[in-house]
């Protein structure tokens, strides 16, 4: 079974791993609007850098408990 630790770890990975994933797709996919698919695709990017940098500052808080 997972600790709560290992799977907040996880669950940001997979978040990150989606968000960058959707950011990627809807930038190579634009759809009929496509200024809209292009502010999606950043917003998706810019989620996954957010979350990239709450992943280093939960594993470094993980480090003190």
């Amino acid at each position: 079974m997972l600790s709560i630790k290992s799977f907040h770890i996880f669950f940001i990975s997979i978040s990150i791993i989606v968000t960058v994933g959707y950011g990627i797709w809807q930038l190579q996919n634009p759809s009929i609007y496509a200024s809209f698919s292009t502010i999606l695709g950043v917003l998706g990017l810019l989620s996954g850098t957010g979350l990239i940098l709450y992943l280093q500052k939960v594993i470094k808080k993980f480090k003190t408990i």
